[in-house]
């Protein structure tokens, strides 16, 4: 079975464009060839539990499931831009020596709601905390799904340093990975198609088994 591609979409895509962008980018990922799993940001919807997390002085760890709800409602919203996409829920956590093991023989993409699954693991696994957010998420899911790349789309080109706000404070100490890793600037979606037709494209570029990024043209 041939190991999936994991495509992340930033939620900051969501507010640009009245939608084109999300249609374009839904638009690429319906067309590839190769199988693809998508991890959704949580966007404005995980902005709803931060605004009230200070509000009501909520703890790290309640706002923390709230997010991980909200990446689940981007990803109902995802599927209205890619057309016959799945919805695919992970369920429950596994041994956590084991693999992820997702069906990726037809060529739909798969959305994935990563919720329920994610709350289950052991705050050792995952902090419970605004320091773990979706980028951390899907470095995470991909090692446990074997993918064979993550591409982790923005609303911006990123600064190869890989600090914040770029991403989170968690994200590097879930390096190396033995996949290389791109960051994209969602907004110009020709990059994506490119990166998944030759295996290159303008972006942030992460090789297997590195802590420095670098700029790829």
């Amino acid at each position: 079975m041939k190991r999936p591609i994991i495509v992340k979409f930033g939620g900051s895509l969501l507010q640009q464009d009245n939608g084109d962008i999300l249609r374009s980018l839904g638009s690429i990922l319906t067309q590839a060839a190769s199988p693809l799993l998508v991890i959704p940001g949580g966007g404005p919807f995980a902005d709803t539990v931060r605004h009230y997390g200070k509000q009501l002085d909520l703890s790290e760890e309640t706002c923390h499931f709230m997010a991980l709800t909200a990446m689940d409602q981007y990803a109902f919203l995802l599927k209205e831009f890619m057309p016959g996409s799945e919805i695919i829920d992970l369920g429950n956590p596994f041994n956590p020596a084991d693999t992820l093991n997702i069906p990726t023989t037809s060529a739909n993409a798969k959305i994935l709601l990563c919720s329920r699954f994610l709350r289950q693991l052991p705050s050792d696994d995952l902090l419970r905390s605004w320091d773990v957010t979706s980028d951390s998420i899907a470095a995470y899911l991909t090692r446990k799904i074997n993918g064979a790349m993550l591409v982790i789309l923005k609303s911006k080109d990123i600064n190869p340093k890989l600090q914040e706000p770029d991403v989170d404070p968690f994200f590097c100490r879930l390096l190396p990975l033995r996949i290389p890793v791109w960051f994209l600037n969602g907004m110009h979606p020709q990059r994506l198609a490119e990166l998944l037709q030759i295996g290159s494209t303008q972006g942030v570029y992460l090789a297997p088994g590195h802590t420095n990024a670098q700029f790829s043209v």
